[in-house]
């Protein structure tokens, strides 16, 4: 690549306060950087940070900051990530071990992610012009390794959402134990007990059969390219014995929660049917990507999918409670980005579900979640998270993929940038018909 024609140089460090002009300073090797006072306006944009630390966490932060020449490498790939580092002057171009590579400027959206957040890093940085970085502590991401959150607990929140007229109905329903919680659906409930008291297939078909809808359901995903039976299967038996129990007790669950979906208002309905519609969405490709690098089970993957997003549901359902006019669809959007992942522990804490599948809600709402070396449930539902908002028409700001700890836990895997919406396109009849598993 061009950027390799460059001249390596020794970095130069900054000891300026002022974020907006950084200029080069006496030359000093990259570990003698000096602390440096930056407004925490400035931090707050900086992104997991502003979600992970109130005010007084920011302005206690120890900052450092080092200015490179064109040329100078930031740091290599394969080496020990140990901060945050986050460009605030300049171009950088990341470079990949093939010789391919990115350019992120500081001007970019995308400067307000960090250049890496996993255990090593998987790109070369290198200075394209006169750079400056900040380092903050990577122990920020701690912040977001959050337990659970039992029903009778504060939620946490942020400073503005206090002002929030609808998050403050909503709250004091909450702590007042009033809040409507969906119960667990009933089908799901009793496969459930019946798996866990080592009933047999027979009484398994029975609890299946109750609902002719999930039976007929359960006989068309078997039959779909993604199980690949050697012949055709006609019965709920012979397909709870191809899937297996755990397999038909996750894709049971998944199916029942369609019946979770109701609404009086028109305008509620409308939000809580798009909802849904992205958790299937999501669903499908957490599948397709379990699949695809092979590091986790495709049918839990697609029920952590569909279960990420469930703490919208409440939310939704509340405001459907409420006369028209009470609330701003605006102060709906900022509750639900602030505490649904909290509201959807909750509920999947009622309904009895394992630890590693309460945490879904919580991880997923953080890019930069990372509470294993290995890439877990949590990284897959992340990074089918992404690749559907990376495929919307709205085409929202994104972190750089490569920046994710869920993708650089991939390490050797065939995911890079360049192939994601390749492999979504080439599996897009899958994940198609996934989807049409869970449609009304």
């Amino acid at each position: 690549m061009f950027w390799n024609l460059f001249k390596k140089k020794t970095p130069k460090q900054t000891s300026r306060n002022d974020i907006s002009n950084f200029p080069p300073a006496h030359d000093k090797k990259a570990s003698a950087a000096k602390n440096i006072n930056i407004p925490v306006s400035f931090l707050k944009r900086l992104m997991p940070v502003a979600q992970l630390l109130t005010e007084n966490e920011i302005q206690k932060l120890r900052i450092t900051a080092s200015s490179y020449t064109p040329g100078s490498i930031i740091f290599n790939r394969g080496t020990e990530v140990d901060s945050l580092i986050y460009v605030v002057k300049g171009t950088i171009f990341m470079e990949a071990n093939n010789g391919s590579g990115l350019e992120i400027d500081a001007q970019t959206f995308k400067a307000l992610y960090p250049l890496s957040a996993g255990k090593l890093h998987c790109f070369t940085a290198i200075a394209g012009s006169d750079v400056t970085v900040i380092y903050l502590p990577k122990s920020i991401l701690q912040q977001n390794q959050s337990t659970l959150t039992p029903l009778n607990n504060e939620l946490k929140i942020s400073e503005h959402l206090k002002d929030n007229p609808f998050f403050n109905l909503f709250y004091q329903h909450f702590i007042q134990g009033e809040l409507q919680i969906p119960n667990f659906p009933d089908i799901a409930l009793k496969l459930r007990k019946a798996i866990q008291q080592d009933c047999g297939v027979a009484d398994i078909v029975k609890i299946v059969n109750l609902d002719p809808v999930i039976s007929a359901k359960l006989i068309q995903v078997v039959n779909s390219p993604i199980y690949r039976p050697l012949s055709p299967i006609s019965t709920c038996f012979d397909a709870i014995n191809r899937l297996g129990l755990t397999t038909t007790r996750n894709l049971v669950t998944a199916f029942s929660m369609n019946n979770l979906i109701k609404s009086k208002n028109p305008s509620t309905k409308k939000l809580i049917q798009h909802s849904w519609l992205q958790s299937i969405k999501i669903s499908s490709i957490s599948h397709t990507l379990a699949q695809f690098t092979q590091k986790a089970d495709p049918d839990e993957a697609l029920l952590a999918g569909l279960l990420h997003n469930i703490g919208v549901l409440p939310i939704l359902t509340f405001a459907d409670s409420l006369p028209e006019g009470t609330y701003q669809p605006a102060d709906i959007d900022l509750c639900i980005n602030e505490i649904h992942g909290q509201i959807g522990s909750i509920i999947l804490e009622k309904w009895g579900f394992p630890d590693k599948l309460r945490q879904i809600p919580l991880q997923s709402t953080n890019w930069f979640t990372s509470t294993t070396e290995d890439i877990n449930l949590n990284d897959i539902v992340l990074l089918a998270k992404y690749h559907h908002l990376l495929a919307s028409p709205e085409k929202p700001e994104l972190p750089l993929l490569i920046t994710l700890p869920a993708f650089q836990k991939l390490e050797n895997q065939p995911l890079t940038p360049e192939m994601s919406l390749q492999i979504l396109h080439d599996e897009k009849q899958q994940i198609a018909e996934t989807m049409s598993f869970f449609s009304h």
